[in-house]
């Protein structure tokens, strides 16, 4: 058990629903891990880390995916012809607003590997806007987690 497995699990499972980080269920994963793996807590990968740091390092992850899905939510404020079209314009944009609205603690996060908050949000954008359409989109962390999935089952139906 560590925190890549459980991401790329909640990634597998990730449904292009508004607010779906921000209200993501800790307990709810907790309960689950529990049912289908009792003694998980036992079975942590990471040396010196404890079932807690794992699940820290999982809620630092979904912290990260709920400012993400936040700053899309207030680029889809704007009406289309006027949102930034690009990253960089996007991460200037939420900077910004993040300033504006006196949001120190989001901006700080923002700005934690460059521009990337743009294109995060602009991504959460597009996935939300195709699945309001009844389109498929889905985000890079979800096409590749799905992707690593089906080749370790075609992997163990080959060698099986």
């Amino acid at each position: 058990m560590n925190a890549g497995n459980l991401n790329l699990a909640i990634e597998y499972a990730y449904g292009p629903l508004p607010r779906v980080w921000r209200d993501f269920d800790m307990t709810a994963l907790v309960e689950a891990i529990s049912e289908r793996f009792p003694n998980w807590r036992s079975a942590v990968q990471e040396p010196d880390w404890s079932a807690d740091d794992v699940l820290r390092k999982v809620q630092e992850i979904l912290h990260f995916h709920a400012l993400d899905e936040a700053n899309a939510e207030m680029l889809m404020a704007l009406p289309p012809q006027a949102r930034p079209k690009d990253r960089e314009a996007a991460s200037e944009w939420i900077f910004a607003e993040l300033r504006k609205r006196g949001l120190e603690t989001e901006l700080i996060f923002a700005r934690r590997d460059g521009n990337t908050c743009g294109e995060a949000a602009l991504d959460v954008v597009r996935c939300l806007e195709q699945a309001a359409l009844g389109l498929e989109y889905e985000r890079i962390g979800t096409r590749v987690a799905r992707t690593w999935r089906n080749r370790v089952l075609a992997e163990r139906e080959n060698a099986g």
